[in-house]
């Protein structure tokens, strides 16, 4: 009998350890999410509850309980839906606009169903082909994963109270606390295909048509429940804003990319490549968002486009890249302010009536918020001409508000890329203030050295420009005869595409220039024949013009004389 109870013990324990194992732990638990659809066949069914085109569906029971539900069909309709959902208990929430998905038409936007098992559809026009699709992100769409969520639970709880309250990392400088996809289990919902790159010159604010009585707890799978939607619904690459903010006020990384990158994201149809966009998780049709989730969307905008070396406040024109839910034509300009609502952009209601008028107040405090780039702090270069691969050797000193110096602080030496600034070295002051930096180059950079003093403030340099002439060499014969050809090689550092050869031949007047022409760089190499038809001195050398990433280069001139016969 006894051996029995042993082993019956040990079976249990083992059912115990594969059933809880994925809660074993004090880092953040995110339950398996599940997808599953459903097809409607609406067309006979329902009746006309306002008008011929409003139609209310019958109550239809869910194959599993779900956390969010969206709407897709085939026909490039507008179906206006609405939808009610009721939970294990027979209470129904109350009617929530869909609004049709990002692009216009084919589907609806997802809304949070928080563990509902019925819902109700209210169509002004039943589409072709309508089929609801369901997420659950809470391990409650069947009593088998209830029963095993209840264990999961409480493994998780006492794995956190053993390991006690983990610490708040907040990134340094003027990053706000930023939940990472890890956290919200975006390993469920990995992207399609890599990240792509665009630039930051306006913000959008969205809202994500959910529920606005949702749990602190409920967030991070919510968060998760769109992803899943924008990826396995729509088929989008990847949950489709840049970052989401909750009622409470923290703010989550969306799209997968980094949060410091311009990522382009599905947001804003016509402007993805030139925005980002925050959506607040909620309906803010007839209800205001909360002060905590303001200031938070606030602090995310003030942070995001000043890290982009733009404004927080004022107009900004963009080139509209089209749409069928586009307010404006490809190829024509179209101004927003730099923080705009969606609708600005595109023919919707989001983010909804109430938190688009809240709009002026995130952006006074954005404005408010955005660092503070005042003086206190230098940034000079010891020769602001190199020749690569010269290293740029920069030297500042930093102050406070009164002029005393402060030691111990860290300098963000930061260079200006396609989509703005960013930290490429992070030297620390010393006793006097002073801080010194080596800066490999290869191309010339516009820098700049930001600082956050102790009270607080911002401070930044003036930009300063470093130009980096690239490295030409050549080669070529001292004396050839005159009327022959002969090649003229070398390379050039960093690879360009072109050079331009200077010709110039020694007459009574000194030198004087005969030719110029352009030269085809392969694989930073260059070759080129050269014929001098007269008999006389002649000096060359390979320039490279400057551009937008060089400075202006030159090799060294090089001696060569044309002489008649051998």
């Amino acid at each position: 009998m006894r051996r029995f109870v042993v082993a019956l013990a040990a079976a249990a324990l083992l059912v115990l350890v594969w059933v809880a194992g994925p809660a074993l732990s004090a880092a953040p638990f995110v339950p398996r999410a599940v997808d599953f659809e459903q097809g409607l066949d609406l067309a006979g069914a329902g009746a006309a509850a306002r008008g011929a085109r409003t139609y209310i569906s019958p109550v239809m029971r869910a194959p599993k309980r779900f956390d969010l539900v969206g709407l897709t069909w085939r026909s490039p309709v507008h179906a206006g839906a609405r939808i009610r959902v009721r939970d294990p208990d027979g209470h129904w929430s109350r009617w929530t606009a869909m609004g049709d998905k990002h692009g216009g038409r084919g589907g609806s936007e997802p809304v949070w169903a928080g563990g509902a098992e019925a819902y109700q559809l209210r169509l002004e026009r039943v589409p072709r082909g309508l089929r609801a699709h369901f997420v659950n992100t809470t391990g409650t769409a069947s009593a088998g994963d209830r029963a095993k969520m209840a264990v999961r639970r409480a493994a998780h709880r006492v794995a956190v109270a053993l390991a006690g309250a983990p610490a708040q990392a907040q990134a340094a400088g003027a990053t706000p606390a930023i939940v990472r996809r890890e956290a919200w289990g975006a390993d469920q919902c990995p992207p399609r295909s890599d990240p792509s790159y665009g630039e930051v010159q306006t913000g959008f604010v969205h809202h994500t048509v959910s529920a606005n009585s949702y749990a602190p707890e409920d967030s991070a799978a919510m968060v998760l429940a769109i992803c899943r939607f924008h990826r396995n619904a729509n088929g989008w690459s990847d949950i489709g804003y840049n970052f989401l903010v909750d009622r409470y006020g923290r703010t989550f990384e969306g799209r997968a990319g980094g949060i410091e990158e311009p990522v382009v994201g599905a947001q804003t149809q016509g402007y993805n490549g030139v925005s980002t966009g925050i959506a607040n998780i909620g309906t803010f049709s007839s209800v205001a968002q909360t002060p905590q989730a303001v200031h938070a969307t606030a602090e995310l905008l003030a942070w995001k486009l000043s890290l982009h070396a733009v404004p927080v406040s004022g107009p900004v024109t963009v080139i509209s890249a089209g749409g069928g839910g586009n307010r404006t034509p490809a190829g024509r300009p179209a101004t927003f302010q730099r923080i705009s609502g969606h609708r600005d952009a595109n023919t919707t209601e989001c983010p909804g009536r109430v938190l688009y008028g809240q709009l002026e107040e995130i952006r006074a405090r954005a404005a408010a918020l955005a660092p503070r780039f005042t003086g206190g702090l230098t940034l000079q270069a010891v020769d602001r001409t190199l020749h690569y691969p010269q290293a740029a050797q920069l030297r500042g000193r930093l102050t406070a508000a009164d002029g005393a110096p402060l030691g111990a602080a860290a300098i963000s030496l930061q260079l200006a890329g396609p989509s703005g600034f960013f930290t490429s070295r992070q030297p620390t002051t010393s006793a006097d203030g002073g801080w010194s930096a080596v800066l490999p180059t290869s191309y010339s950079s516009t820098l700049r050295a930001v600082a956050r003093r102790p009270d607080g403030s911002v401070v930044t340099s003036r930009q300063l420009r470093v130009g980096v002439a690239p490295r030409i060499s050549v080669r070529a014969a001292r004396r050839v005869g005159a009327g022959r050809g002969f090649t003229v090689s070398g390379s050039v550092r960093p690879r360009r595409a072109r050079l331009v050869l200077e010709l110039q031949r020694r007459s009574s007047g000194g030198m004087r220039t005969v030719a110029r022409m352009p030269v085809k760089v392969r694989s930073g190499r260059y070759a080129v024949r050269l014929r001098l038809p007269r008999a006389a001195l002649h000096r060359l050398r390979v320039v490279f013009k400057a551009d937008a990433r060089n400075s202006f280069g030159s090799s060294a001139r090089r001696y060569v004389r044309a002489v008649r016969g051998r």
